[in-house]
């Protein structure tokens, strides 16, 4: 006997299957195409995505951005000035504020043309951003020597950050053409920063306070072999996940005609 029942709801799930491997229009919801050289739109159109979707996309495998993952960074800070020497580990690292601050202001490089690799160019403002971590740091702040673990909190005000990300097209089984990304290189510069540390000297609130005073007046030169680490591990936390969102997104269908 004919189960119309059965078959119908089949045909629902092939229907939903069908969209959610990329059948229906793949762009997320709420986006809007843009043409290729409309710098203007392609710029609104980024910063609604990270408003509107920074918690990821599950259905899609596209992993949230709410905070950064960043992993475990090791630092050797110190070489620049005799008042503070130290090795930090920072473990359990993540970076928060992103997508509620990042100013998008420049997209360069998209082309139809997918017979060569692209080179992208963006720059983005970050007003305010803030790191946190569990931290093990060995050293010397002023002539007292530091061996101490606890919650760390860096945060770092007025970020401008420069990136270059190329990507390669690539045909795939379902004829379209995707982007494999092959590399996402950033620089960056911090108009200040404030380290927050617990567990100092036993919180020892004298001793705590003036060795945070130390670190804070010594930004500019510790900032040097700071920021570039955590610089290279957001470039890495992005890069996999743009590539998870270019894979849901055939690149020739991106744009307007």
């Amino acid at each position: 006997m004919y189960n119309w029942r059965s078959h119908t709801w089949m045909a629902i799930a092939i229907a939903l299957g069908h969209i959610a491997a990329g059948g229906g229009d793949p762009l997320p919801d709420k986006l809007q195409r843009c043409r290729v050289d409309d710098e203007a739109c392609i710029l609104r159109q980024t910063q609604t995505y990270v408003r509107l979707y920074k918690n990821g996309i599950p259905e899609r495998n596209v992993p949230s951005i709410d905070p950064f993952q960043l992993g475990t960074l090791s630092i050797n800070s110190g070489g620049d000035t005799d008042s503070v020497q130290f090795n930090l580990i920072m473990s359990n690292t993540t970076l928060h504020n992103f997508a509620d601050t990042v100013i998008f202001k420049s997209a360069k490089g998209f082309t139809k043309d997918l017979n060569k690799p692209l080179k992208l160019l963006w720059s983005v403002t970050l007003p305010a951003v803030e790191l946190r971590a569990d931290y093990e740091v060995e050293g010397k702040i002023l002539i007292l020597p530091i061996v101490s673990h606890g919650k760390l909190v860096i945060k770092l005000n007025e970020m401008q950050s420069r990136s270059r990300i190329r990507a390669t097209p690539e045909k795939r089984a379902d004829g379209h053409t995707y982007l494999k990304v092959t590399e996402y290189k950033s620089v960056g510069k911090v108009a200040s920063g404030h380290f927050n540390l617990t567990n100092l000297f036993n919180d020892n609130a004298e001793l705590r306070d003036s060795t945070l005073k130390v670190l804070n007046d010594e930004w500019d030169a510790l900032s040097a072999d700071i920021q570039p680490k955590i610089t290279e591990a957001s470039d890495r936390f992005l890069s996999v996940a743009l590539q998870k969102l270019l894979d849901t997104l055939p690149y020739d269908e991106f744009f307007k005609d």
